[in-house]
């Protein structure tokens, strides 16, 4: 399914955008007196961007003997980038189920194209000023056939949210220039895939630029008749380039041939990276009962693997252990609620379950500087009385690990891994050393199998938390709560 860009005019966003990539570099034909330049020849298209501190990839897949399979790229901070994107794919998985899709946890594939099923490739190609240009591509396989292709590059506009597409780079007046310029050099056309098959029939779509100004033009279809062609990228060189190119063309294509770096956004902070639970499978790792030295352990754990988790901490043990506290959060890992002692708060008045809250809330604060935004009741225990009582989202589980009683990771890891779903809210307890002990084993297990792990923040990204409710997954499996 194509969802159409919307097309709006570059304004100054095009002033200082810069090729990244390593494109290839196009070949060259030298003019003679005998005989007029070559106006194009055939080169390479451009290449994704090298993944860097502001661009993740990401990818995720369904099951079945026609399986939808995505890889795409989000750029750190860029919300407005990131939440279309999202949109365009949960747009094409939900058209895949034939209603909404529903993330599973599956091990990663090789991206290689499938022979029956959909691929998608999302690649950042083109970065700098706050213009960002990116490559979408979608395949369509039914017993090894190509049976559907769109294949478009488009440019955003990272501070206004403008986008524009390839087609509007070229002067209208010049389009048929350049079609037959691409058509006389652009080598037979071969019939690929059989004609009447679903293939984007649009021939202007993924247009970009070489760093040396020439245009670089991905077919699919002859640009004169239409007809289904082998693809082929064709470099126009710079000269007949600057002619056909409408005026936002000349500005990227000028800006571009300026080199000027790119202007991305601040990155999210640790741990609020944006990542969404609907699309791929997500868990959240969280640890109560802490800070202690098990807590300091399980930090470098956590960096190693480059995970953030939620830690529910005591009051008491953080003011006994204020720098391991602080530690956490520094570590980009979210600080909740667990009280100030840990007691049954159904058992407590109003007024008791009030200073238990607010009592760890003073020392976490205090130590970290951290409002925590959530509230773990301890033993799970809570009525109407808590609810009201609270004023925080209370976070509970689907998944107990039960940790603390086996003390044993040959009982707890194979319970967690039977148990854990996509959404869910996994329960352990990081004073206990057997705990620490085996995280490092847990989380080559949870990634193994396809899940992303999330803070509560990502995981609950979007849902409006009440105060006082109760929450302990995320899904439309019964007692979760949905995220759309």
């Amino acid at each position: 399914m194509r969802s159409a860009p919307v097309r709006s005019p570059f304004t100054i966003l095009l002033m200082g955008i810069v090729l990244l990539t390593a494109a290839c570099v196009p070949m060259t034909v030298q003019p003679s007196s005998l005989a007029p330049p070559t106006l194009a020849v055939i080169g390479t298209a451009p290449q994704k961007i090298i993944p860097g501190p502001s661009i993740v990839d990401m990818t995720t897949r369904t099951a079945g003997t026609s399986p939808t399979v995505a890889t795409w790229q989000y750029i750190s901070g860029a919300e407005t980038f990131n939440s279309r994107l999202d949109a365009r794919l949960l747009s094409i998985f939900d058209a895949r189920a034939g209603g909404r899709h529903q993330p599973e946890a599956l091990p990663p594939t090789p991206s290689a194209l499938l022979s029956d099923g959909v691929s998608i490739t999302h690649e950042i190609i083109l970065a700098a000023g706050s213009v960002v240009g990116s490559r979408f591509v979608q395949t369509t396989m039914v017993g090894g056939e190509r049976v559907g292709l769109v294949d478009e590059i488009i440019y955003q506009d990272l501070s206004t949210g403008d986008v524009t597409d390839s087609a509007a780079l070229i002067s209208p007046a010049m389009t048929g220039t350049l079609r037959a310029i691409l058509g006389e050099n652009g080598g037979p056309a071969h019939p690929e895939p059989p004609p009447g098959s679903a293939v984007d029939p649009g021939v202007l779509n993924a247009i970009a630029f070489t760093a040396e100004g020439n245009l670089s033009v991905t077919l699919h279809h002859d640009p004169l008749t239409g007809a289904p062609r082998q693809p082929v990228t064709m470099i126009v060189n710079a000269e007949t380039t600057g002619e056909v190119l409408s005026p936002a063309g000349q500005a990227l294509r000028s800006s571009i041939m300026a080199k000027t770096p790119p202007h991305f956004p601040a990155p999210a902070p640790m741990g609020l990276e944006h990542i969404d639970c609907d699309l791929v499978a997500c868990a959240a790792l969280t640890y109560d009962d802490g800070p202690n030295a098990q807590t300091t352990r399980l930090l470098g754990i956590l960096e190693k693997h480059k995970v953030f988790a939620t830690f529910f901490q005591q009051g008491g043990y953080v003011r006994a252990n204020p720098k391991v506290a602080a530690s956490v959060a520094a570590a980009g890992h979210t600080v909740a609620n667990h009280t100030l002692s840990h007691p049954n708060l159904t058992k407590l008045s109003s007024a008791g379950i009030e200073g238990e809250i607010n009592g760890a809330r003073k020392e976490i604060e205090k130590a970290t500087g951290v409002v925590p935004g959530y509230l773990r009741p301890p033993y799970g225990a809570s009525n109407a009385s808590v609810a009201d009582a609270v004023g925080l989202p209370q976070i509970l589980w689907d998944v107990d690990s039960m940790d603390w009683q086996s003390k044993d990771k040959a009982v707890y890891l194979p319970r967690i891994m039977r148990l854990v779903k996509p959404g869910s809210i996994i329960l352990q307890h990081d004073v206990h050393a057997s705990t620490v002990d085996g995280q490092d084993e847990l989380i080559t297990q949870l990634k193994g199998k396809g899940l992303y792990l999330v803070t509560l923040p990502q995981l609950f990204a979007g849902i409006d938390l009440k105060p006082g409710a109760s929450y302990k997954c995320r899904g439309t499996t019964a007692g979760c709560v949905p995220g759309r």
